[in-house]
């Protein structure tokens, strides 16, 4: 942090809206009422039994995400200053790449969670033994995600995206086998195959992605675009935190209760093998939904390049697809 700080200073440039814009205080009220009705009783659902206040908690969130889309259109008119830049849903990159965000988001959000419960409480590792099993899952993301930014997206496009989707498919089928055929007794060692083809596939999607959404958005609203990135990322994640109640605790409830410990690693191991079938599921979605992304995203220059520097680029013939 602080040496981003000192070479920020020194190499990020400033830049500064041509006008000022109004904070949207509606709309920031909206969004997170829209959010909370969703995701609350998803995380706590299954803990109280799934109330019926849930269910109407979860019924009234789509009518709200309605309001706010309408009173976003009406702040635009106003003032030109809404908190979400409707208009940027008619960019179809954008929009499904806010779509891949939005759902690869579930996928870690349920993966990183369900991995942790399984190996903590499930095979009854202690937090550092757990924390360095991982390890090698991070050194695969940095690896894979310098590459696909430096040297495949600029040969290949999207397809490094998409491959990068089916790496993680086959990487998360590698440890659902893993899982069933060593129990509970498989070892780091046994899982490192599994860790370090998903983290080659998620370092292909993680690192490119965010080029791949704003590669035809209109420069004056690249902020709104980049908050609706993060904003959709962070939903993703906390939805996927509530879908843990279902898709995995949910197994362990069909089982019964635990009467030794055998049963206790039993449970966990079919509720995070269950987990991974439905994240495998959903990455399937995204790499179908990612043909809709540019066929060669357009990659922002860093280092406050000029317009002029850009404007080749933004005049391949590639970039049409």
């Amino acid at each position: 942090g602080l040496a981003a700080l000192l070479l920020g200073r020194k190499y990020i440039t400033e830049s500064k809206a041509p006008k000022a814009l109004r904070l949207d205080l509606v709309g920031v009220l909206l969004v997170t009422a829209a959010l909370l009705l969703l995701i609350y009783p998803l995380t706590r659902g299954r803990e109280l039994d799934w109330p019926l206040w849930g269910h109407l908690m979860m019924a009234a969130s789509p009518v709200v995400f309605g309001v706010l889309v309408a009173y976003e259109r009406y702040k635009t008119k106003k003032d030109g200053s809404p908190l979400v830049e409707l208009s940027l849903f008619r960019v179809k990159s954008f929009a499904a790449g806010i779509a891949v965000q939005l759902t690869f988001g579930v996928v870690l959000g349920i993966f990183f969670l369900v991995w942790t419960l399984y190996m903590q409480i499930g095979l009854g590792w202690t937090a550092l033994k757990a924390g360095l099993t991982g390890v090698p899952f991070s050194i695969a993301v940095s690896m894979a995600a310098g590459m696909s930014v430096q040297l495949l997206v600029p040969r290949f496009g999207r397809k490094v995206l998409q491959a990068g989707a089916l790496t993680m498919v086959a990487g998360i089928l590698l440890y659902f086998f893993a899982a069933g055929r060593y129990g509970a007794g498989i070892s780091p060692w046994q899982m490192i195959p599994a860790l370090v083809v998903m983290g080659l596939g998620m370092g292909l999607i993680v690192a490119p992605l965010t080029d791949a959404v704003l590669s035809e958005v209109p420069k004056e609203h690249a902020g709104s675009a980049s908050g609706l990135i993060n904003t959709t990322g962070q939903m993703g994640n906390a939805i996927g935190l509530g879908l843990v109640s279902v898709v995995f605790f949910g197994v362990i409830d069909d089982r019964g209760p635990a009467r030794v410990p055998a049963d206790v690693a039993d449970a966990f191991t079919d509720a995070f093998r269950n987990s991974l079938g439905w994240a495998a599921v959903v990455l399937g979605a995204i790499f179908l939904v990612m043909f809709a992304l540019p066929a060669r995203p357009k990659q922002h220059l860093e280092g406050g390049a000029d317009d002029d520097a850009a404007a080749p680029v933004e005049k391949e013939p590639a970039l049409a697809g």
